[in-house]
């Protein structure tokens, strides 16, 4: 997903700048329609999109502390806010518009564009908790807003003429509001470059919409520069531009809600499973344990030793496997990188059959809790079997990035066994069903003699 984002950001970058040049310099391409009833639709969803988008951000605030999401909540409710008082209210009610009204909504769209811009670059620091820092950042923002509107309104017979309200520009424009839009297109552009950069650092789906999103917005304030028809009831090809910077920030919202409630389940889903091991381990595994130190005392009771022999075979297999049970039960948190996991489980694995492990594990790959919980269990597993059968007393362990995935190989050079013949047990089967289910590939080669390697690729 995050290279699929990377390009299509890419792409989104190419095909806006190409479509700008042509509508700039082909004349036929200009397109305006007079259409109110579309550009109270368009005012109305850039008002509750901008605003359901300030509210996630805020509640992603309130989980991780960011100050940067903190302060780009505050910049798309200004956009919200702008929007719904200054566009889509006046379009609602057929209010005409005059000089306060089109200098205000500049002014509240340059400010909330700033922000938005300084969220993007600003590193990444956590604030204190409480409400004392969202009440700031968006107390400072309200007041620098009406800071800016108020003279606009008290004074607005200074002001110079905005955008007509009832015909298209066309492609003249006053040069103080086009020099405006080139201003806020290189905020938004600026913007785009950190979000990617963020994007790209930690891997974050939303930052990549966020990219996406001030692309789209960049390119609708150079439109806007051509033919700024933005505060009139005509529709230009700059509000396409606009309602796709809004589309972008809807999608990253469902995407980035999504995903949240995902990580809520896998980390409920974990703690029962953490609860399960708790119980197998000190209620089946204790039993099983007194069961073997009395099974050792038989012989002092007159039994057959083959007898006891099998018996204690028979206890020493369900101990390895209520071992399992509870390895597989007692996940790793959620949130633990990937190589990590990966070592512990591999390392526990290797030492209950006093083997080693050589690992080379690549960092940063970002998979789901699912797919994660299943590499694990598998390299737990092939590690567990290497250790086990083969007789090797070091066993290699490798991670490593692919272009659009990751690829895991477990390898020994103990005794190898023929891969043609079926082989007794579940655990390769179990292994290969769950590379499957994730739409991944296991491939095991071995051979007599020459050792085995496990090779999986998602």
């Amino acid at each position: 997903m995050v290279l699929r984002l990377r390009r299509l950001a890419y792409a989104c970058a190419v095909a806006s700048a190409g479509a700008t040049i042509a509508i700039a310099f082909v004349a036929k391409l200009n397109v305006a329609y007079r259409a109110p009833g579309l550009h109270v639709a368009l005012e109305t969803t850039a008002a509750l999109t901008a605003a359901a988008a300030a509210f996630l951000l805020l509640g992603r605030f309130w989980r991780t502390g960011f100050l940067d999401e903190l302060v780009l909540s505050a910049g798309l409710s200004l956009l919200a806010l702008s929007n719904f008082a200054f566009a889509a209210l006046p379009a609602v009610l057929d209010l005409q518009s005059n000089r306060a009204s089109e200098w205000s909504f500049l002014f509240t769209g340059g400010l909330a564009a700033l922000l938005i811009s300084v969220a993007a670059l600003l590193p990444r620091r956590r604030l204190g908790s409480g409400r004392r820092w969202p009440l700031v950042v968006f107390g400072a923002t309200l007041a620098l807003a009406i800071a800016g509107t108020v003279p606009m309104v008290a004074y607005r017979t200074l002001l110079p003429h905005g955008i007509s309200a009832s015909a298209p520009a066309g492609g003249a424009h006053p040069s103080l509001v086009g020099t405006w839009q080139l201003g806020l297109a290189l905020l938004y552009l600026l913007a785009a470059l950190g979000f990617t950069r963020r994007h790209r650092l930690t891997d974050d789906e939303l930052s990549g919409w966020l990219a996406i999103a001030c692309i789209l917005s960049g390119a609708s304030r150079v439109n806007y520069f051509f033919h700024p028809s933005l505060y009139s009831t005509w529709v230009y090809t700059g509000d396409v531009f606009r309602l796709g910077f809004y589309l972008a920030l809807l999608i990253g919202a469902a995407r980035e809600i999504a995903s949240y409630w995902t990580s809520v389940v896998a980390a409920a889903s974990l703690e029962e499973r953490r609860r399960l091991a708790r119980d197998v381990h000190d209620g089946l595994a204790q039993e099983i344990a007194f069961i073997a130190r009395n099974a050792r005392l038989l012989p002092e009771q007159g039994a057959e030793p083959q007898l006891v022999e099998r018996i204690l075979r028979g206890i020493g297999r369900a101990q390895e496997e209520s071992r399992r049970v509870v390895g597989a039960l007692a996940a790793t948190r959620a949130d633990e990188p990937l190589e990590r996991a990966l070592a512990q489980a591999a390392q526990e694995a290797a030492r209950r059959y006093g083997a080693a492990v050589d690992m080379e594990l690549a960092t940063g790959i970002a998979l789901s809790p699912r797919e994660r919980e299943a590499v694990v269990r598998i390299a737990s597993e092939a590690v567990a079997n290497a250790a086990r059968h083969s007789g090797a007393e070091v066993l290699r362990l490798y991670l490593e990035r692919l272009e659009e995935g990751m690829r895991l190989e477990i390898v020994d050079d103990g005794a190898g066994f023929d891969d043609q013949q079926p082989r007794p047990g579940y655990g390769l089967v179990t292994m290969k069903e769950r590379a499957e289910a994730l739409g991944g590939k296991l491939r095991i080669d071995s051979r007599r003699g020459a050792g085995t390697k496990v090779e999986l690729e998602l």
